[in-house]
């Protein structure tokens, strides 16, 4: 018995892949945003401060969408006899 071969979903590593980019920033902004804060430049880590937010916004959003497309992608193929 010969077992086919699963084919890679590009899109889906794409979604995945922005996702772990977006957590990279987050975590990175984090880092560089406390080290402003030690250092007491208070106005250079208000950037990263807000750059934090954004990048943890969109960590989420590319999440949502990735979660939602898994579920659409499952329940298609269960619906297939």
């Amino acid at each position: 018995m010969a077992t086919q071969k699963q084919e890679k979903d590009y899109l889906y590593l794409a979604y995945k892949g922005k996702e772990y980019l977006w957590l990279g920033f987050t975590i990175l902004s984090i880092l560089i945003s406390a080290y402003f804060l030690i250092k007491s430049d208070g106005e250079q880590a208000l950037y990263f401060i807000a750059l934090t937010f954004l990048a943890g916004l969109l960590y989420s959003f590319y999440r949502y969408r990735r979660k939602k497309t898994d579920t659409r992608t499952k329940e298609k193929l269960d619906v297939k006899p």
